[in-house]
């Protein structure tokens, strides 16, 4: 890929646990699925609180589990923050207002459509989720239920995965996006998991693999350490990726959970 064009571009990250972020570019700031909600089952207490957030200038959700769209954490930031839009993907959004959202607040997102909200423009993929509870888990898309975000920022290209399995048309897809940065789940699913009705997502090689196959300049992997039964192995994943990416490849970045660092592009 040339990014000749675009040398000296920036982006600023902030990663709060689980698959929470702040990106700064441009003119810009958005907050992509916080999960701030203090809970037994967390491993560690929310490293921010809306307060933090009365800067942020769009919020996007990928799906409507807690730990994606917090909806004990979001009323909270619509008080703070009285501007920002909040997108979620539409099949959830009279559940987004049932959880105390206005929904002249809310965007409702669906794949394969694309919207601008200031300097920045969301195009949302499919994610393929899995349905979990008393019944067996069965993987899904269920019409725009789940998503994946791609987010031009100030010039700079993201893909959030949200939750999801790799699936055939995602890295062809991903790679006609062509995104600098690509965050990506590792924590996989297994039989143990999947038989108390925990659903799971790429593992570690999965994740390895559409990274290399979709080569952005940066890969930050996610949602693989907030809950005890349900965590992922990074240096395993940067195993894997070391091992495909051996003529190069993106750059690995672990970031450590509330403290900003900035991604060049040059």
């Amino acid at each position: 890929m040339i990014f000749s064009e675009r040398h000296g571009l920036g982006l600023t990250v902030t990663w709060y646990g689980q698959a929470g972020f702040r990106l700064e570019g441009g003119d810009s700031r958005v907050l992509i699925d916080p999960f701030m909600s203090d809970r037994d089952n967390r491993r560690y207490p929310p490293v921010a609180t809306a307060e933090d957030f009365g800067d942020i200038t769009l919020a996007l959700c990928t799906h409507e589990h807690i730990d994606h769209m917090d909806l004990g954490f979001l009323p909270k930031f619509a008080t703070v923050n009285r501007d920002a839009k909040i997108v979620v993907p539409a099949p959830v959004l009279d559940q987004a207002v049932a959880g105390g959202l206005e929904r002249d607040r809310l965007i409702g997102a669906m794949p394969g459509e694309e919207f601008t909200d200031r300097d920045v423009t969301v195009h949302a993929l499919p994610a393929l989720h899995g349905l979990g509870g008393d019944e067996p888990v069965v993987y899904e898309f269920l019409d725009g239920r789940f998503l994946g975000y791609l987010m031009e920022i100030g010039g700079v290209r993201v893909f959030h995965t949200g939750d999801g399995l790799v699936y055939p048309q995602l890295a062809p897809a991903l790679r006609e996006l062509r995104p600098d940065v690509l965050m990506l789940p590792v924590n996989g699913r297994d039989q143990m998991r999947e038989a108390s009705g925990l659903v799971g997502n790429m593992n570690e090689a999965e994740a390895a693999w559409l990274a290399t196959e979709v080569d952005p300049l940066y890969c930050i992997p996610m949602h693989y350490e907030m809950f005890t039964g349900n965590r992922g192995d990074i240096g395993r994943f940067a195993a894997h990726l070391h091992e495909r990416a051996a003529d190069g490849g993106p750059v690995l970045v672990i970031p450590s959970r509330g403290r900003p660092f900035t991604l060049e592009l040059t």
